[in-house]
């Protein structure tokens, strides 16, 4: 509904101008010479509420589209997902193991705290979970436990109110990405309310304002007024969850609804011939995959079994045993991509691999040598979560269990909620045949974002790297030529492709449909909606 409310491919090494601190606008009354109604509120269908809103519990698909409204990072991203200046006006090494970060002058939080560098540096605390009892704060179980995935970052310094140099202990090329992509949270707000507290009732820096929210059921938004960059062109917002694809689209049509995300994609083309309305998509981070327990029994808890899929050639069949380019056209309408590189074909350091073929034959085989016959058939206890992904997860997941079951595996298939799920993943209690249906999303650009699943013992990670892979990511994560890098990361997707830590399963194009009146609303290729400069018909 629209209401009218009254009351990279780029250089690793990136250095950008400084520039004045932008004051707020005066709004326009037009864009590209239509009349817009700046007191208007846009009513936003999505398939999911988010769990939470403080960063460091996670960013995944449905839960950056909230966050991402009312957080900033360091680095923002263009429309092309190219990195610019977000609440840093610059970023550059300084020798072989510093990295360094000019802040922008003159932006505050939604309660009037300035952001500077001691807010950085409080952050940077967090992320890598230092000084928790000089803060007085507890710990949250985050989805990227930083000081394992990072290990090599040391330590942090204030040199003046607007510069952070972040050191390392070796060279680290891609840091501005993974630290410059974290949403920054307020200092002084957090340690008065506590992390319950800025978990429910969010500040940031954003353009807009939390100002209401009804769990599982809707987000409200108020425009920043005192906002730093460029606004939105109308006053409120709001989050309706409608975890129904033929809900949102009938809320649309009807009109209580302005945009919709998650569109089933076969009716989105019945959609796009509504001169009422506008269809658009792009491909997103998002590579929805099988993850299936093949960590060693010291690594999760076990019960004393290891994993019941270590063996490369169980993962290999399950592959094969997985018809993608019919899940492609048959579920997806073409709205997806059969990728099998590990990594996001829109993340910097893409290298594109050879699918996986649909061979059963080749998949029974495999299981056969692994010792799976029909006599001791594979079992797997697969999870996912229902009405959460939305466009058509909650229908491929079945498919792909019918399709593991034409090769001879027992599959049981439990949907669970998200929530659930999580906590699932993050405590480690898959039991050994166990696995679970998820989309891999991406908050960095570079394609290390993707390639670290494997290194560390985390949420993701059911089939840690063997020593000679993580030889080779650990190359590829300090090589600062930006040439040379680029090869390693391509080699490193092809021996993870052909190693099958996961069976890949697509990666997502996001289809959104719209009302006629929602004017410059262009999907990004990264996670979130952005509603920046996006205006509303009179």
């Amino acid at each position: 509904m629209i209401r009218h409310t009254r009351s990279l491919i780029l250089p690793l090494l990136l250095v950008w101008p400084l520039a004045a601190a932008a004051q707020p606008a005066t709004l326009p009354r037009t864009v590209d010479g239509v009349a817009i109604d700046a007191d208007a509120e846009l009513v936003v269908a999505l398939a999911d509420d988010t769990n939470n809103m403080d960063p460091r519990i996670g960013m995944g698909s449905i839960r950056s589209n909230y966050i991402r409204q009312v957080f900033e990072s360091l680095v923002d991203v263009d429309s092309h997902g190219r990195p610019v200046p977000g609440l840093a006006l610059s970023w550059k090494p300084v020798g072989e193991l510093t990295w360094e970060f000019a802040l922008r002058r003159g932006v505050s939080f939604h309660d009037g705290e300035p952001f500077n560098a001691d807010t950085v540096l409080f952050n940077l605390d967090r992320f890598f979970r230092r000084n928790f009892d000089k803060w007085g704060l507890k710990d949250v179980l985050a989805a990227t436990s930083f000081e394992k995935t990072y290990p090599f970052v040391t330590r942090w310094e204030k040199v003046d109110d607007y510069t952070v140099r972040v050191h390392t202990s070796e060279s680290a090329p891609t840091l501005w990405d993974f630290i410059g992509r974290e949403p920054m949270v307020p200092k002084a707000y957090t340690l008065k309310n506590g992390v319950d507290g800025l978990n429910e009732r969010p500040i940031g820096t954003g353009p807009w304002k939390m100002v209401e929210w009804k769990r599982k059921t809707s987000m409200v938004f108020e425009r920043n007024d005192a906002y730093w960059g460029t606004q939105p062109l109308f006053r409120k917002m709001r989050f309706q969850t409608i975890p129904e694809g033929a809900a949102r689209i009938a809320a649309l049509r009807a009109g209580q609804v302005g945009l919709i995300e998650g569109v089933p994609p076969f009716d989105a083309p019945a959609l796009a011939q509504d001169s009422k309305l506008r269809v658009v998509s792009s491909p997103q981070k998002l590579s929805c995959r099988l993850y299936l327990n093949a960590r060693p029994k010291d690594k999760y808890d076990s019960g004393g079994k290891d994993g019941l899929f270590a063996d490369q050639r169980v993962r290999l069949a399950l592959n094969l045993a997985v018809n993608k380019d019919a899940i492609v056209k048959k579920i997806f309408n073409g709205y997806a991509l059969a990728n099998a590189s590990p990594v996001a074909s829109v993340s910097y350091g893409y290298a594109a691999q050879e699918g996986y073929p649909y061979d059963p034959a080749r998949a029974r085989a495999l299981l056969a040598e692994a010792g799976f016959r029909d006599s001791n058939p594979l079992t797997l206890q697969l999870l996912f979560p229902a009405k959460h992904y939305g466009q058509s997860f909650d229908e491929m997941t079945p498919a792909v269990a019918e399709m593991l079951k034409d090769v001879g595996v027992q599959v049981t298939l439990k949907p669970v909620d998200f929530a659930t799920l999580l906590q699932t993943a993050s405590k480690g209690t898959l039991p050994p045949n166990g696995g679970f249906a998820a989309c891999r999303t991406g908050n960095n650009l570079d394609a290390d974002d993707y390639l670290r699943d494997w290194a560390a013992i985390a949420m993701i990670n059911w089939a840690p790297y063997p020593p000679e892979l993580m030889t080779l990511y650990t190359a590829t994560r300090r090589e600062v030529d930006a040439q040379k890098r680029l090869k390693l990361l391509a080699d490193l997707q092809r021996q993870v492709r052909d190693w099958a830590p996961v069976v890949a399963l697509y990666q997502e194009v996001k289809v959104y449909a719209l009302s006629a009146r929602v004017l410059r609303f262009a999907p990004l290729p990264e996670l979130n909606m952005d509603f920046r400069g996006v205006a509303v018909k009179r």
